[in-house]
């Protein structure tokens, strides 16, 4: 594509030709509006299909990150948008403290499709405490895509 400026003067000049893609051709997008609720003895997790799912979705996967350089583990596989965490699984997280003091569980949910399974997307549960040990506000919950 190319843009030029116009207004109630002139048009200027057209940009170079760019070129952009929104996503690669065929995966699907990420899910979106991830929810985590917590209860007693574990965690629940929800999230929305992708807006833009390029074929229809076969199933979810979802990870946790465990102590050691951040690697993970798959703690959920099937097609429901929801998956609980027990608390056993919850106690053996890796809690990343990399970002400004504000320690989180990492989890990655990855959706695939019968033409491929798309990059994970990030969700980093900001716990109640930072790292030093200083009050945070309750949770939270940052995204970012892989």
């Amino acid at each position: 594509f190319r843009v030029a400026g116009i207004n109630c003067f002139d048009q200027g000049d057209f940009s170079p030709v760019s070129e952009f893609k929104t996503c690669q051709p065929g995966f699907p997008g990420a899910p979106s509006a991830v929810k985590i609720t917590k209860a007693n003895d574990s965690v629940h997790i929800t999230w929305e299909a992708p807006p833009s799912p390029s074929g229809r979705i076969l199933e979810y996967s979802m990870y946790m990150a465990r102590p050691g350089q951040m690697a993970f583990i798959r703690i959920y596989r099937g097609t429901k948008m929801s998956c609980s965490v027990s608390s056993t699984h919850l106690d053996n997280a890796h809690i990343d403290c990399s970002a400004s003091n504000r320690p989180a569980v990492v989890f990655r949910i990855a959706p695939r499709t019968n033409r491929a399974t798309a990059p994970a997307t990030q969700i980093r549960w900001i716990q109640g405490r930072g790292c030093d040990l200083s009050p945070l506000p309750d949770y939270e919950i940052e995204e970012s895509f892989f």
